[in-house]
Parts: C-alpha cells; sequence; structure tokens
C-alpha cells in the first residue's frame, strides 16, 4: 500500500473532524498531496533508520521540566 492510499478525502475530513479544524472542502482537498509526501518521507527515513549501520544513532529527547 502506497502513502497515497493511505491519505485519502476521509483520511483528511476524520482528521479535520478529530482536530476540530473547520477547513473548509477546497482546502481539505489540496491537503492530500502534502499530507502523501510527508508520509512518503517519514516512511523513507524510517527504513533508513532502520538500518544496522543506524541502530546507535538514538534521538537527543529532552521533556521540559514543571
Amino acid at each position: 500500500m502506497s502513502s497515497r492510499d493511505l491519505v485519502t478525502r476521509e483520511s483528511i475530513d476524520d482528521l479535520c473532524s478529530l482536530a476540530g479544524l473547520p477547513l473548509p472542502p477546497d482546502r481539505r482537498a489540496r491537503l492530500a498531496p502534502i499530507l502523501s509526501s510527508l508520509l512518503t518521507a517519514a516512511n523513507d527515513l524510517s527504513r533508513k533508520m532502520a538500518d544496522a549501520k543506524y541502530r546507535s544513532v538514538v534521538p537527543i529527547l529532552r521533556f521540559p521540566e514543571r
């Protein structure tokens, strides 16, 4: 399944509804190619980082103190 199959008009409508974003239909339609390309890039990076030579690389994460 490609990332284009994952980002559908229905999935964008669901995301907007869950996030409480009142975007008009024309703006929602323009989100599909943007979200598809972001998803493709994220999947490419995930596959790259799963390679054995990157296993020792750990993201730096710091939680803010409360």
